[in-house]
Parts: C-alpha cells; structure tokens; sequence
C-alpha cells in the first residue's frame, strides 16, 4: 500500500500542475512519478526551483517523465472523427528543458547547463501503438460506451436530461486521407444538449460534438496503460477517473462471469473428471498428451470464441450437442449407400447411362470417398465431440 503513484492530471486553481498536492503524495507514496511537458516542468521550476527539484529527484522521491506524445482527437468533414497518438520531432526533451529554464532564467549558458544536467535524470514516456489499437477496440464495446457517454454529458452540462435508454454506435466511415475516420450515432439530441448548455453557461462560444467524448475514451484507456506500465496507482482528472472505473468494473465483471461460467462447465460437463492442469501436475498425462489435447481443442476454443457475452457456456454447449445435423438424420451404416445412390441417379440423370452406373460410379469414387464423404458427414461438429472422445477419458478420476 502506498508504494508508488503517477500523477499525470492534478490542476490546482490557477496552474496546470499542483504543486501543493505533488508534494503531499510525496509523503505518504514511497515514489511519485509525474508526467511532465513544458508547462508542467515551468511550474515545478517556478514552485521548487532547480535545487529543490534536483534533490527530490535524485533521492528518488520524485521521478519525472517526459510525454513524447499525447493520445489526441482528430475533426473531420460530415460529423466524422478520429482518435490517435501524437508527436513533434522537433520537441525533445533537450528543448523542452533549454526553453522551460530560459523561462525562468534568462541566461543561455545557464540555460544549458541545466539542460544538459536534467536531460540525465529525467526519463521519457511515450504510448505505445497498442493503445490506440485498444481505444479503437472499445468503439465497438457498446456495453461500455452506452454507459460512458452519460457519465461524460453529465460531467459537462450536468443540467441536460438524458433520455431513459441511451442508444450508441460508433461506425468506421470512409477514412480521410492517411487516417481512419468514425461516426458515432446517438439517441442523444445534441442542438438541445448545445441550447441547454450555452443557457447555463452564456460565457459558453463553443458548440460540443462527440470529438470531447471519444477523446476521454482515449485518454482513460491511455491512462490504464500508463497504471499497468508504471506499476502505480495514478492519479488524472475526475472524468477520466469514472471512465476508468467503468471498464475497470467491466473487466471485473466479464472476468467473474468467466469464472462462474468454467465451474459450472466443469461441475456438470466434467463430473468426475479433474482438471487439465492438475492431470499434468500430479502426472495423469504426460507433456505429449498435453499437446496433443491441446492440438485437439483447437476447434472447441473456435467454438467457445463464438459465444456471445449475452449467453451463457452451459447452455450454450447443450444447445449446441442437441442441435440435429445432417449426420444425425443418417445411419452410420448406411450413410455411404444412400450418398453414393444420389450420385449415381444425378449420373443417371444427366445420361451416364442408367442406374446400373451406381455401381461403377461407387466403385469409381471409392479413392476419394472417406475423405469426401467424413468431411460432408461430419461438416455438423459439435463440442461434445472434443469432450467426449479427446479431454474426458484423459482426465477422468
């Protein structure tokens, strides 16, 4: 408890960074990591000065890091967006410290010194292209944005009513020039949202459009990317803190789900059985017939990928070895016969010369005939298939 804390967001009244705060979490959390640009780095400046600053950082109960690039949204043409990663090549942190001291010192040798100082002991923190592939990921996770987009217009224009069922769809449009490009629909009336708005806050000159919503979905998906990287809990404003306690819920609750669903699955299914783990473990089956069960489940985790987050596994599986196929409707024993007399009618038909082609025609495609036949009959493969004949005699006890 209390070992390590990011601050990537904390505004006082009048400063972009509070210093008052930073220094209050420094007593209590046994590292604070703060995430810094330009702005950030002129206010710890300006608040500690460079010794102080020094000091903290060196004794290790400050780390700074330089963000080399800002999760941002993209505007375009027709109500269509875009969230991304963004970067200058020209900003390095060598500039970035030269410009904030000179900011506060006016000396260009001073300036450098501190420069080539600071650059040693301040580290760089970038995202990786795998947020964007996740924040992009989520625009697709209706769950989520339906419960998000409420939290986001009530944090803005908290006087607005929202409709009793909220409605959301983010669709991926014709892309805009190098970039992607997304609508989103709603059941949300944004002129009204907009009227009500600029009536609470006349001072208000700017109309909202969903740009401000899909960039907090960015930046909370960004900001548990930097929790996970750094190790840390972290604090970020309070918007993106309830969007972040929203997926985190998700996850919990997609996790928990998961786990009911496998004992059950294992209690009902597998009675009798232990599990794959513990057969290896305590040397029921030996590594290759690991593989080999793992080889085999290929189809069954296919199948399992399918199900909808609506269902449940159970039930799903029942359903799934209840359900008549083709195969069911034929007896084994005479499935080949009955297959083999349409071909041969079809030949017939089509002037192969009678029914007695039947035969020849059997005889003909006899070669070919288990890998065709198996692969019509068994096209119905059911879950219970990988169960019963390849895990459960593996790990019965």
């Amino acid at each position: 408890m209390f070992d390590k804390i990011c601050i990537k967001n904390k505004e006082s009244d009048s400063y972009k960074l509070d210093v008052g705060f930073v220094i209050d979490t420094m007593l209590f959390y046994g590292k604070v990591v703060l995430l810094i640009h330009k702005e950030e780095l002129i206010i710890l400046l300006k608040f500690l000065g460079e010794d102080l600053l020094r000091e903290l950082i060196k004794t290790g109960r400050l780390e700074l890091r330089f963000r080399e690039n800002i999760i941002g949204s993209m505007i375009f043409p027709n109500g269509r967006y875009n969230i991304d990663t963004f970067s200058s090549p020209d900003v390095t942190i060598d500039s970035i410290l030269y410009q904030s001291h000179r900011e506060i010192i006016n000396n260009s040798s001073k300036n450098q010194k501190f420069t080539n100082e600071f650059s040693g002991i301040i580290e760089p923190y970038s995202y990786p292209a795998s947020v964007r592939e996740s924040i992009i990921s989520d625009f697709s996770n209706e769950h989520l944005l339906k419960r998000a987009l409420p939290v986001y217009i009530n944090s803005i224009v908290p006087e607005f009513i929202l409709p009793e069922k909220i409605e959301i769809e983010i669709i991926k449009e014709a892309g805009f020039g190098p970039y992607d490009a997304y609508s989103l629909e709603s059941n949300i009336d944004l002129d009204e949202l907009n009227r009500v708005h600029k009536e609470s806050r006349p001072e208000i000159d700017y109309d909202i459009d969903y740009s401000g919503f899909l960039l907090s979905v960015g930046e909370s998906k960004g900001d548990i990317h930097i929790a996970s990287e750094l190790e840390s809990e972290i604090v970020t404003s309070e918007l993106y803190s309830k969007f972040i306690a929203l997926e985190v819920e998700d996850l919990i609750k997609q996790r928990t789900k998961s786990e009911d669903e496998l004992k059950l699955f294992a209690t009902y299914v597998l009675e009798g059985c232990t599990s794959l783990g513990l057969a290896y473990m305590n040397g029921i089956i030996s590594g290759k017939d690991l593989l080999k069960i793992l080889d085999k489940s290929d189809k069954f985790r296919d199948w399992l990928k399918n199900i909808s987050e609506d269902k449940n596994l159970l039930g799903e599986y029942y359903k799934a070895v209840m359900k008549e196929d083709f195969s069911d409707k034929l007896p084994t024993k005479t499935a080949r016969f009955v297959i083999f007399e349409g071909i041969g009618i079809a030949l017939d038909l089509l002037g192969a010369g009678g029914i007695g082609t039947v035969t020849a025609t059997a005889t003909g495609l006899a070669a070919a005939d288990n890998f065709l036949l198996d692969k019509i009959i068994n096209r119905g493969w059911k879950p219970n298939q990988f169960i019963d004949k390849s895990l459960k005699p593996k790990i019965k006890i």
